[in-house]
């Protein structure tokens, strides 16, 4: 069945809770919604886990759909699209942050001399960096230190390990909030990794 083909029929059941109707609503539409979302985020396997969402999100309120769907899900879609893209830019923004207050602290480093006592500092913070880094979960510490050590970015992370980017990005700003946690303004030691 190809989208014009779909019916009121078919709405109906999907209302009265008939998963086979719903199937046949998302082999309907699924390429379809999954191209249109492309076009707003460019990724393919991000816009299929969009219009993934739309789907469950229909099957979970299915009472309320109504016939004809198809400027619904479209809407759905271009808002489940904004959303994503507004996450991506929170998530960015934060690990832009992150960066951002690193570079500061190469800064001054590069701007202070160097003394024994200071180096010592610097040991005793690479010890406590450590001790954070171990404490976390184990896929967060892999994906981090691929981050950290491996200096790659979220998107090689998930290329390499047949990951989501933002699963990579999660794990990356939860073992960042930790460190800050864990070491206040010594966080910038991370940079003596880079």
């Amino acid at each position: 069945m190809n989208i014009k083909q779909l019916n009121q029929s078919v709405i109906e059941d999907i209302n009265r809770g008939k998963e086979k109707a719903f199937a046949v609503l998302y082999d309907c539409y699924f390429t379809y919604l999954c191209a249109c979302a492309t076009t707003y985020i460019l990724n393919p396997d991000e816009a299929k886990d969009v219009v993934n969402e739309v789907f469950v999100n229909i099957w979970q309120k299915r009472e309320q759909l109504v016939y004809p769907v198809h400027s619904y899900l479209l809407r759905s879609v271009r808002n489940g699209c904004l959303n994503h893209l507004r996450s991506l830019r929170n998530r960015e923004r934060v690990i832009d942050e992150y960066r951002e207050e690193l570079i500061s602290f190469q800064e001054e480093l590069c701007r202070n001399d160097e003394d024994p006592l200071t180096i010592l500092e610097v040991e005793e913070l690479k010890g406590q960096v450590d001790a954070v880094i171990c404490s976390l979960p184990d896929k967060c510490r892999f994906v981090f230190e691929k981050y950290l050590y491996g200096n790659l970015s979220p998107q090689e992370i998930a290329d390499e390990q047949g990951l989501s980017v933002n699963t990579v990005r999660v794990h990356i700003k939860h073992a960042m909030d930790k460190m800050r946690v864990e070491l206040g303004s010594g966080i910038g030691i991370l940079l003596i990794f880079l």
